[in-house]
């Protein structure tokens, strides 16, 4: 998961005044000479001049709060030079020697905590950050001095250590307090609930993401996922549909889902008419897969013709015994005794010892009044155990017809 950081505008911590400063704590007016020398020469991004001025300053005999505020600037010095680990040091030992207000007190906490985090200390840089929200509370700033991207920054390090229960709590507030937050912050919190399994608080969550970013598909996916696993298989359809119809949709397993669900509910027809607009459109690729899905979606539909000439496309590009026994069946059905015949034929020329299809070409061939052949197919399947019978009782009815004839 991608990791945003969130640092203190440089220098907003540390900016040093003397009439505010030697009013709080007390530094000698050189160390303020010093610390101020320091200041314009990173304002200036003159480091090495800045360094000069805090080694030299080093080595005084300073007070703890001098000390304190020169381990700050040095670690202001660190992080404008982007070395990262070794603010953190200084912001460590200034924050240790526990010399200044308590309002600065928690500021060097609080970007103790965000360096952790930085540098990829997680359990240390979220133990920071609580402590520090604790102290904030305690003061009775939790209004002003807590934000939202603190609560961020708290949700992110506990996901970091995959301890989801501790995200959740964090990162809604965060929201809360944000209001119209970034989407990643919603994807934060979606990532907890289904960590979680809490489908009900993901399901709010992706009918939000759903309203607010309709093109992605993705949540759409997940969302219709989500009520899947609630068994709201109507909501489910209703999801991807509603995606469907505004051009959302984006991935053709996507499609394919719409329709398996469109046929489970109940729908084949809508089913059929879905895949047959995705296929036409490319959306669908022309598969024999996806021919079968169509011609299961129509023949369910009890578009019998629809579904007998789509049976015939995938036996022709791809001639199997079962496309053609299936295609005959259908055939009977409807009573197209001579396709019936032909659907036969080719199926017996794949699989000779098909005896239920010697059977049932006996039938086409007696209602074509071609009684001979319709003889000689009964023959062939009184061969078989499991036709026999059948085939025996075929034979006779053959001999009433031709005697009545």
């Amino acid at each position: 998961m991608k990791r945003t950081i969130i640092l203190l505008p440089l220098l907003l911590l540390l900016s040093l005044t003397g009439a505010v400063r030697a009013e709080t704590v007390n530094i000698s007016p050189f160390v303020l000479q010093q610390l101020n020398a320091a200041q314009q020469a990173m304002a200036q991004e003159q480091f090495a001049k800045a360094t000069e001025v805090l080694d030299k300053l080093a080595q005084q005999d300073l007070s703890p709060p001098g000390k304190a505020y020169m381990h700050q600037f040095r670690g202001n010095l660190a992080l404008q030079q982007k070395r990262e680990a070794e603010a953190l040091k200084q912001f460590k030992a200034a924050w240790a020697l526990k010399a200044l207000t308590e309002q600065d007190q928690r500021r060097l906490l609080h970007t103790v905590a965000q360096l952790q985090l930085t540098l990829d200390q997680w359990k240390k840089g979220t133990a920071s950050l609580e402590h520090w929200m604790q102290l904030v509370r305690a003061a009775g700033m939790a209004d002003s001095e807590i934000r939202a991207d603190d609560y961020l920054l708290l949700a992110q390090g506990y996901s970091q250590q995959e301890q989801w229960q501790k995200v959740v709590d964090p990162i809604k507030t965060a929201i809360r307090i944000k209001g119209r937050a970034p989407e990643d912050w919603y994807r934060l919190q979606l990532a907890a609930h289904f960590q979680l399994k809490q489908w009900q608080g993901a399901t709010a969550v992706l009918e939000l993401l759903t309203e607010r970013y309709p093109q992605k598909s993705q949540y759409w996916e997940q969302l219709a996922s989500v009520y899947q696993i609630r068994e709201r298989h109507a909501d489910a359809l209703a999801t991807l549909r509603a995606a469907w119809i505004g051009g959302h949709l984006q991935k053709e397993r996507q499609y394919i889902w719409l329709v398996q669900l469109m046929m489970q509910q109940g729908v084949p027809q809508r089913a059929a008419e879905v895949l047959q607009q995705s296929l036409r459109a490319g959306t669908v690729r022309d598969t024999l897969k996806h021919q079968r899905l169509l011609a299961q979606a129509q023949l369910d539909a009890k578009l019998y013709e629809q579904g007998r000439k789509t049976l015939q496309r995938i036996a022709e590009r791809k001639p199997d015994y079962d496309t053609w026994r299936q295609l005959a069946y259908l055939e009977l059905q409807l009573k197209r005794w001579s396709d019936m015949k032909r659907s036969i034929d080719k199926a017996v020329a794949l699989k000779p010892d098909a005896a239920e299809l010697l059977l049932l070409r006996g039938i086409a061939d007696i209602n074509r009044a071609e009684y001979e052949q319709a003889r000689s197919s009964f023959e062939r399947a009184s061969a078989y155990n499991g036709t026999r019978d059948q085939a025996k009782s075929w034979l006779n009815y053959l001999e009433q017809v031709q005697s009545r004839s």
